[in-house]
């Protein structure tokens, strides 16, 4: 072969060469740069792995706490008292709606607390129940708190304090008294009439622990120990037969309730043998004021289970 056209064959051969070279760079830059292989199918028992983010593509721990805060504990609301619940701070004369009582466990709304601080501050004074030379100790009393339908056909908070050897009477009377929807105007402490019986028995307030005198006498009444209560007294009356027959009282309107006969008694709310309040207090060894001879008091009835000293003359006065 000449020398020219050794000369040529090595040019093709070179160019060849360099084209080969060429192709097969081209084919491993489009490969890492972007080409993509054929996608294989996926097996549900065999996932594939996801792949591991670059280091590009790593997210710094502030960065992922902005995208994904950190869940906090919520706390449980507490849910809302009941009634049973907060009956001993319920102010009495509250009205309560029939939704709010669980008529199947109606023993949740008669209670008998301990004379709390908060108690003991509204009823200690001169101008009180419970007088500065009262001497029922504190202890011997309790703080009653019941269910009572008022004079309007409304479902109302009552109290009363009452010696603590009765305190579950009066929780048993009063809810049969409730269960039956007798009606009882009003039942707050006398404390706020400022322990004046006058006061409290002319607003029709029904009441039981006071430590004050027999009415025109010198001797204790048995409210003075917690072992009396004056039901509905407007309509009950306290009143006294003179010697030419005639009556003497202090409630106002007495004279309209003197008639015990009469035949709207009951709707009158006038407390009779026929009545539920005289038959409930007789079942539960209470005596009545009715059947007093001379005064007659129809409001009243005590269970004499505790007798309070009289208090020594010098520190009453």
């Amino acid at each position: 072969m000449g020398t020219k056209k050794k000369s040529f064959v090595k040019k093709i051969l070179a160019g060849a060469g360099a084209l080969a070279l060429a192709a097969l760079l081209g084919f491993w830059i489009s490969r890492d740069r972007g080409g993509q292989a054929e996608p294989k199918s996926l097996s549900i028992s065999e996932p594939e792995a996801e792949a591991s983010p670059s280091p590009a593509e790593e997210q710094t721990p502030a960065a992922a706490a902005e995208k994904e805060p950190v869940p906090t504990l919520r706390q449980t609301p507490e849910p809302t008292p009941g009634l049973a619940e907060t009956l001993e701070t319920v102010p009495a004369g509250t009205i309560v709606a029939e939704a709010e009582i669980d008529r199947s466990n109606l023993g949740l709304y008669f209670q008998a607390y301990e004379i709390s601080d908060r108690i003991f501050e509204r009823i200690y004074g001169d101008d009180r129940s419970y007088k500065t030379y009262c001497t029922v100790p504190r202890e011997d009393l309790r703080y009653v708190k019941v269910l009572h339908y008022g004079y309007d056909g409304q479902i109302r908070v009552g109290e009363l304090l009452v010696n603590a050897l009765l305190a579950e009477d009066m929780k048993e009377i009063f809810q049969i008294l409730f269960e039956h929807q007798y009606q009882i105007e009003k039942m707050f402490l006398i404390d706020d009439y400022g322990a004046d019986d006058n006061r409290s028995v002319n607003d029709n307030n029904t009441s039981c622990f006071n430590f004050r005198l027999v009415t025109n006498g010198g001797t204790l009444s048995n409210h003075a120990a917690g072992c009396a209560i004056d039901i509905n007294p407007r309509q009950n009356p306290y009143y006294v037969i003179l010697e030419d027959g005639t009556y003497t009282w202090e409630n106002e309107d007495a004279q309209l309730y003197m008639d015990r006969d009469a035949p709207d008694a009951a709707e009158r709310h006038m407390i009779t043998h026929a009545d539920l309040c005289y038959q409930v207090f007789s079942q539960y060894g209470y005596s009545w004021g009715g059947n007093w001879g001379n005064p007659l008091d129809y409001q009243h009835f005590e269970k004499v289970v505790y007798e309070a000293e009289m208090p020594d003359a010098a520190v009453a006065e």
